[in-house]
């Protein structure tokens, strides 16, 4: 066995653990922390500061699927707070009849919602939970799931959007979605001149894409360097990913489960022939932009 430098100094006990255990431990989420990321996270500290302000600041944070949008919620969530601030998160589902927007802020802050409250009396409960937990924000994923209602309904769910934001609340909104979402938003000319819009970029093959990868390899309970940096790996997966970020993470798992299971314990450019069924092997898959569907 190799000196083992190539493994966090913490996670190098897995590598004694039995094969399949190795491989179960490779499917597991990860949180690494990327200078891309950085700008964003400062901006979000600096928004959450409401103090002599009409209204809170409010972000929309936008890309198409796998660009990384779930991964930063969760780690949000993780945190808990910014600048000292609480969060409170909601997660909408696509059968919003069910699971409106203002009932999931109800159910957050634990407001009972029926004929004896009415908006106001809810707005005053919530206002008073929020004064006394030090709440700052308000994280609201899967926005463009509530903007496949119909227009009434639609601007119904923008307007609380916006609501949260100004008055008594003045509570930061965080909120997330695709493009769907960001075209609703932008026919708001109220929400669309108080949303700052930040798209989360496809990743180049530079320095920050190296770290990651790099980084990412030291979480991997493999036996040998894989030195998935070198020029000749960095490339493959790369092109392989297309620079989409949840791309970049299933081909890293399953080709690190591949090494495990075959007995390499390196993740090596043979891997890369036949990617996509190497992906589906261990229960993933690659998205191709723009490649046409298998009729």
């Amino acid at each position: 066995m190799s000196d083992l430098s190539h493994v966090k100094t913490d996670l190098r006990h897995l590598i004694e653990l039995p094969v399949e255990k190795r491989i179960k431990i490779c499917r597991h989420d990860i949180w690494i922390d990327t200078p891309r990321l950085k700008p964003l996270m400062n901006c979000l500290n600096h928004m959450i500061y409401t103090e002599n302000q009409i209204q809170a600041s409010s972000i929309f944070i936008h890309g198409e699927g796998g660009d990384g949008k779930s991964a930063l919620f969760q780690r949000l969530q993780a945190l808990g707070h910014l600048s000292g601030k609480k969060m409170v998160f909601i997660t909408l589902t696509e059968n919003i009849n069910r699971y409106k927007l203002h009932d999931a802020i109800c159910e957050q802050f634990h407001v009972q919602i029926g004929k004896r409250t009415t908006a106001a009396n809810r707005i005053d409960i919530i206002l008073k939970k929020i004064e006394s937990g030090e709440i700052g924000a308000i994280v609201i994923d899967e926005l463009s799931d509530a903007m496949l209602e119909g227009n009434v309904n639609k601007k119904v769910i923008l307007s609380l959007v916006r609501s949260l934001a100004e008055g008594k609340l003045k509570l930061c909104v965080i909120a997330f979605g695709n493009s769907v979402a960001l075209e609703a938003i932008a026919l708001d000319r109220v929400l669309d001149r108080r949303f700052v819009q930040w798209e989360l970029q496809k990743w180049s093959l530079d320095q920050d894409f190296v770290d990651f990868i790099a980084t990412y390899e030291t979480h991997l309970p493999l036996k040998f360097a894989s030195n998935v940096s070198s020029p000749k790996l960095r490339t493959l997966i790369y092109s392989n990913s297309h620079g989409i970020l949840d791309n970049i993470v299933k081909i890293l798992k399953c080709t690190a489960m591949d090494a495990i299971e075959q007995g390499a314990e390196r993740i090596h450019q043979d891997q890369f022939h036949n990617i996509d069924a190497l992906a589906v092997k261990y229960g993933f898959k690659i998205h191709h932009p723009g490649k046409p569907k298998q009729k």
